[in-house]
């Protein structure tokens, strides 16, 4: 990369050739505390506690919701299934009835 001036934006180029060459400037890695919490927040027991409560939580939201969907899934199937049995139910008589008359007067 033969750029005169840094102040210049580096092209698709530029970037290509720091790539395969391998002088692309890397971030420098970050040191990982000693503990998994060692910034000193909270404490592992605090973490676990945190966490049950959180899970709970979600899962006493989520199964109410469900249920909650349960209820409105099945009250609309049943106005479905009743308003196609209302809808089938007089046709459906009616060709009984129309079977049975015309055997019965035979």
């Amino acid at each position: 990369m033969n750029r005169e001036a840094a102040r210049e934006p580096p092209i698709l180029t530029d970037i290509v050739e720091l790539h395969a060459t391998g002088s692309f400037p890397r971030p420098p890695q970050l040191q990982e505390p000693a503990g998994r919490y060692a910034a000193g927040l909270l404490s592992d027991e605090d973490i676990a506690a945190l966490q049950a409560t959180l899970v709970t939580r979600t899962m006493n939201l989520t199964d109410g919701l469900l249920n909650t969907a349960a209820r409105e899934l099945e009250a609309v199937i049943f106005a479905q299934v009743m308003d196609r049995l209302r809808a089938a139910l007089p046709e459906l008589v009616a060709g009984a009835l129309r079977e049975h008359l015309v055997t019965g007067s035979d």
